[in-house]
């Protein structure tokens, strides 16, 4: 399990990967290297037990989120 310090490192450098996405244009040649590195972070986390969600501007659209976090998701409905 992560302390919380790593956690926290990891979920500020999501949002700042998601925020980075957003402000580049879908055709940006980055934006398929930003998923990637979103997504591996993010089943990282999940993979070290955490379960939360993320706040709606912290996430990539749906079609870009890793299917680990699609189904936590589904859990929490």
């Amino acid at each position: 399990m992560l302390s919380k310090i790593e956690t926290d490192h990891i979920l500020s450098t999501l949002a700042h990967l998601a925020a980075r996405w957003r402000g580049l244009s879908e055709n940006s040649r980055v934006n398929p290297e930003i998923v990637s590195h979103y997504n591996k972070l993010l089943c990282f986390l999940i993979d070290t037990g955490w379960d939360d969600g993320l706040a709606l501007e912290e996430e990539l659209p749906d079609e870009f989120m890793p299917k680990e976090y699609l189904e936590l998701s589904k859990e929490w409905s």
